[in-house]
């Protein structure tokens, strides 16, 4: 039996990754070597929004879901993706720039958006140039009521965001956040494709790194 063709979308988490400005990179310990204990065994101390994550709405709120309840009916199903053509330069990209190209959207269903800037993975200009949503985009993102937001970018908000606008427009719907997306130029631009982001379940915490995958070739499960 052939096996669907699948796109992992995540990053490799490792002690010297690029991480957003004012993170702390993950460290990692060993507890056990093969060569004294028999076995090895790793500990390891990183940040919630570590690599591919997810944000959930108690990233900027309380009083509702952490990450353990947000539920995995929004982190996977179908997907489509518009992508950035321009040079990614911290544009923002305006519902105009969708409609224009023809894009639509099905509601309910999740959203993606490639900036382009994963050229720049590993570089400080990763968290410089990304571009960001514009927030009639948003609001449009929030009418159609789709079940998750996710992009290749760091962020929503600019770096030096004075109020992180955008997150608390996504967020405050309900709706969760997947950002680092990787490997997304070996996903369609002009049809729906399956998409998965499931997070590590933290008990009462706002977000958690996750493994994201696509597969490109499937339109629903």
């Amino acid at each position: 039996m052939s096996r669907a063709k699948i796109v992992d979308l995540s990053y490799t988490i490792s002690s010297d990754m690029v991480v957003f400005p004012g993170m702390q990179r993950p460290v990692f310990r060993w507890v056990y070597r093969v060569n004294s204990e028999g076995a090895n065994l790793t500990q390891m101390t990183m940040m919630a929004h570590t690599g591919t994550h997810v944000d959930a709405p108690k990233h900027f709120f309380d009083g509702v879901p952490c990450i353990d309840e947000v539920s995995l009916q929004r982190l996977y199903g179908r997907a489509r993706m518009f992508r950035v053509s321009q040079e990614p330069a911290g544009q923002e990209i305006a519902l105009d720039d969708l409609l224009s190209a023809g894009f639509d959207l099905e509601e309910g269903s999740i959203f993606v958006l490639s900036t382009g800037v994963e050229r720049y993975a590993e570089t400080p200009e990763y968290n410089r140039r990304f571009p960001l949503p514009s927030p009639d985009l948003l609001r449009w993102l929030v009418e159609k009521k789709i079940a998750a937001y996710m992009t290749d970018a760091p962020a929503i908000d600019p770096v030096d965001t004075p109020d992180s606008a955008n997150h608390h427009l996504i967020l405050g719907a309900g709706i969760p956040i997947v950002e680092n997306l990787c490997n997304l130029a070996m996903v369609p631009e002009d049809r729906y494709f399956l998409i998965f982001a499931l997070p590590l379940k933290l008990g009462g915490r706002e977000g958690a790194p996750c493994r994201a995958v696509a597969f490109p070739e499937a339109e629903s499960l």
